[in-house]
């Protein structure tokens, strides 16, 4: 079907994996005491391990800091410990470098950390390891924004990307084409971009389909539009989606990615977003199903 493509399974190899890089949520209670066993665990296996120079120096591990590029560039393997914000900057980092991302969940909703943390955090880590279990590769976003003809800022994300209006701000009238041709002009607080992967974010709490992770589509969800007309649309991966204000009448606009990297936008500027050059790679272990994520982490129920 359009929008989704045969791919060759990957697996994790735990024999190739010599070393790994693990990004930390440093405000996540208890971070030090499980960042400090895993590292033991892993230097039991002859693994190297490398941690972002800040957060090496916060858990007193100097000898495991690494420049975030070079951590990427050494790792086989990116082992996010904390939330599924943790899980996204690792995949921002990882992806442009093709490496496989990890998730241990240290936070509360853990839809992309799929590991548990606690006293059977090691069991599970080496289970995972040791499993054999698919890479599977995740369509991700590019977005440019052009000021005045001339690019000024660029972003990835594996969620989505945002134009919305600040906490105190009015509307404002988006603009938005899909390759050249304009769907919308109307007031809203914005436009939400997402990628299959980030239909259970932000997209689904303002109206937005669940579309399974591993298709291949670009989805339209606009943030409280003042029309009554205005639903969320999907396209295929090959489109192009420009977004514009040319006027702004005293609102605060700002662009963000997977909500973590941001730009303030001025009247005039221009928002073209697009599948990026380069997929994330996610372990995924097999006993976890999409549905049964679904079910579990967005109440849907058991099943009789």
């Amino acid at each position: 079907m359009e929008g989704s493509r045969s791919r060759e399974v990957r697996q994790l190899d735990a024999e190739s994996i010599k070393c790994i890089g693990v990004i930390p949520a440093m405000h996540k209670r208890r971070i030090g005491l499980a960042v400090k066993e895993v590292v033991d665990w892993l230097a039991s296996r002859r693994v190297k391990v490398l941690l972002p120079a800040e957060q090496a120096g916060h858990l007193s591990l100097p000898g495991l800091a690494s420049e975030i590029g070079e951590l990427a560039d050494c790792a086989d393997l990116v082992l996010s410990m904390g939330g599924d914000g943790t899980f996204l900057r690792a995949a921002r980092t990882a992806a442009p470098r093709g490496k496989p991302i990890l998730g241990i969940n240290l936070g509360g909703f853990g839809f992309l950390a799929s590991l548990p943390s606690g006293s059977g955090m090691i069991a599970a880590l080496a289970a995972a390891l040791d499993s054999r279990p698919r890479i599977e590769e995740r369509m991700m976003l590019e977005a440019v924004v052009l000021r005045k003809g001339a690019q000024v800022a660029r972003f990835l994300a594996l969620n989505d990307v945002v134009v919305g209006k600040g906490a105190f701000s009015r509307l404002f009238r988006l603009k938005t084409s899909i390759s050249g041709e304009t769907i919308s002009y109307f007031p809203a607080d914005g436009m939400i971009v997402a990628t299959a992967t980030g239909s259970t974010g932000y997209s689904l709490s303002a109206g937005g389909p669940v579309v399974e992770p591993e298709v291949r589509v670009i989805i339209l969800t606009p943030i409280c539009a003042h029309t009554l007309s205005a639903r969320s649309l999907v396209v295929p991966p090959d489109r192009v989606i420009k977004m514009g204000f040319p006027e702004l009448r005293g609102a605060e606009v700002k662009l963000t990615a997977d909500g973590q990297e941001a730009l303030e936008l001025e009247a005039g500027d221009s928002v073209e977003v697009r599948e990026a050059p380069v997929p994330a790679r996610l372990v995924v272990l097999d006993d976890s199903s999409v549905y049964s994520r679904l079910r579990e982490k967005l109440g849907w129920g058991g099943h009789r």
